[in-house]
């Protein structure tokens, strides 16, 4: 025997199982249809554009977004120099309102309170007319006078 037939390796095999697999595999390629490489590079193709496509739509959308973008940081700059200005009107009121004179202030203050005690007193004589009125009215229709409680302001009445 030569090296060469000590190498290969022989086995004896059954033929009938490698008849079954052969069948088995002749059916199996007969019912899978063929793989068509031009359909697949069709659909590959189709794939790429579809692709494309959808990259220059967002690269579209992603420039109008910038462009909104850069107008609106110019809108906030803006409104923010508007309240910075609103902010300076209304920090020069509460310093000239601070620099007019207290006395001013504390005389209007006093006016109101003056108007408002005039008020109650003459509040306070209507109420005892109205109760001398209603005593004249019992005292004529001969009933017992009825003691009514009179509440005096909280405020007691300048003089």
């Amino acid at each position: 025997m030569s090296d060469k037939d000590q190498k290969e390796e022989y086995e004896v095999i059954p033929l009938s199982p490698l008849r079954r697999l052969e069948k088995r595999i002749e059916k199996l390629e007969a019912v899978s249809p063929a793989v068509d490489v031009k359909e697949i590079f069709k659909e590959v193709v189709d794939v790429l554009r579809m692709n494309q496509q959808i990259v220059t739509e967002i690269s579209k959308a992603n420039d109008a977004l910038r462009l909104e973008i850069s107008k609106l940081t110019i809108r906030l700059e803006e409104t923010t120099n508007k309240l910075n200005e609103l902010l300076s009107f209304v920090k020069a009121a509460a310093t000239e309102e601070s620099f007019s004179s207290e006395g001013e202030i504390a005389k209007r203050l006093t006016e109101k309170i003056n108007e408002l005690i005039e008020t109650n007193k003459k509040i306070v004589q209507n109420n005892e007319t109205m109760i001398a009125i209603l005593e004249e009215i019992e005292r004529k229709l001969g009933r017992p006078p009825v003691p009514l409680q009179i509440k005096k302001p909280l405020i007691p009445p300048r003089m």
